[in-house]
């Protein structure tokens, strides 16, 4: 239980732990939860991309249910490439995106001070949930969406642990208070719906309820887009990474978002449980064992990567030399990994360009942020930053 208690307090100092043992499958165990990190790119690749089949099943993620009520993430086999193809796919594509995501980027970076400190992660996620929901209902989110979206954010974490089903529906205030924020997001999103099937309207919503007729899956899917978003993560450390580096320029923001992927992948693990002994790499894992894929232990193995705490853009380059398939996974892979990968990165760049074409940042504190993990990377207690104007 010693270890369950280490890796709840601060996961990421826990697998730091693990990245000693030199074999490619280790084992460590979790309370009663016996699991098998793997440390080689060939592995992951084995079981990322044969998910799709038995004897892997997807675990504990599941109880996120509780939150979405169904959608994409929770299903598996035939609906959930049905979900994919017919729901995601076409909204994905769909170009006002991009385009709200610049407008707002603007607007933010022009409401800042030069000297002023900022929060960025708070206002990054805020501006992001505003992006995702103006696509989504043509409109701005309400306080009380928001509200409730963090609320959900915080659930992640403790949804995904070994009591996460029960503890929903225990009588604490944290679970009330998840339950509660749930009920009013359902509630809002669940009048956009209804105002879309009487009158549709320019926005995702309705493209969505053109194409299903459940309001349950719609509301589910509006949830995951809304909850999946993890790009505010993603630009707090894209933007202190340039803060802490000033000689790197931001000519092209997608080596700098992927190099930022790599240190702080917005996922920074997972798990896969096997319901039948699996064989893999010359080593078989009971059933009932659980296999962790853990994108930062890999993003940062010294054994794939060169120099690989550094913060170098220029691995990105054209014709510059990477390590294998597989050493490198921000979004997942295989038939369930992320399916907004393009939209993410695109929106990631929008974003990225719009703040530091107006804006350099310096650290507000002395301290550098500890990294810490939720549902994302986050920078433990926000990070504040001190915008300084571009000549």
């Amino acid at each position: 239980m010693l270890a369950l208690a280490r890796f709840g307090a601060d996961p990421l100092r826990f697998l730091d732990g693990l990245r000693g043992d030199d074999r490619d499958v280790v084992p460590f165990s979790l309370g009663p939860v016996h699991c098998h990190l793997l440390r080689r790119p060939e592995d992951l690749k084995a079981v990322l991309d044969d998910e799709d089949w038995p004897p892997l099943s997807r675990g504990r993620l599941m109880a996120l249910d509780r939150w979405y009520g169904g959608g994409l993430i929770l299903t598996e086999g035939a609906e959930h490439h049905r979900q994919r193809d017919e729901l995601w796919k076409p909204l994905l594509a769909d170009p006002r995106t991009p385009a709200i995501a610049a407008a707002r980027a603007e607007r933010l970076a022009a409401s800042w001070f030069e000297g002023a400190p900022v929060e960025l992660f708070g206002e990054l996620r805020t501006l992001f949930w505003s992006i995702d929901w103006e696509a989504l209902t043509g409109e701005a989110p309400a306080p009380e969406v928001l509200a409730a979206l963090a609320a959900g954010t915080d659930a992640m974490q403790w949804l995904l642990g070994p009591f996460g089903r029960a503890r929903w529906g225990w009588p604490l205030p944290s679970s009330a208070r998840t339950r509660a924020a749930r009920a009013r997001l359902d509630a809002a999103i669940d009048r956009v719906i209804a105002a879309r099937r009487a009158q549709p309207a320019d926005d995702l919503v309705s493209r969505l309820v053109e194409r299903e007729p459940d309001d349950d899956l719609v509301r589910a899917t509006v949830k995951q887009w809304l909850g999946a978003d993890q790009l505010h993560a993603l630009v707090t450390w894209a933007l202190y990474l340039l803060a802490r580096h000033p000689e790197v320029t931001l000519d092209d923001p997608r080596p700098v978002i992927k190099e930022a992927l790599r240190l702080y992948p917005p996922i920074w693990g997972f798990f896969r449980e096997v319901s039948a002994d699996y064989r893999l790499d010359g080593v078989t894992i009971p059933k009932g064992h659980v296999i962790a894929l853990s994108q930062w232990v890999t993003h940062r193995d010294p054994a794939l990567w060169s120099d690989a705490e550094r913060f170098d853009p220029g691995r990105w380059a054209d014709g510059a030399r990477r390590p294998p398939d597989l050493s490198y996974f921000p979004f997942s892979a295989g038939p369930y990994e992320c399916h907004a990968h393009h939209l993410a990165m695109t929106e990631a760049e929008v974003v990225l360009t719009a703040l530091c074409r107006r804006w350099s940042f310096r650290p507000a504190d002395e301290h550098p942020p500890q990294p810490t993990a939720t549902g994302t990377i986050v920078p433990k207690g926000g990070l504040r930053m001190v915008p300084t104007a571009r000549s």
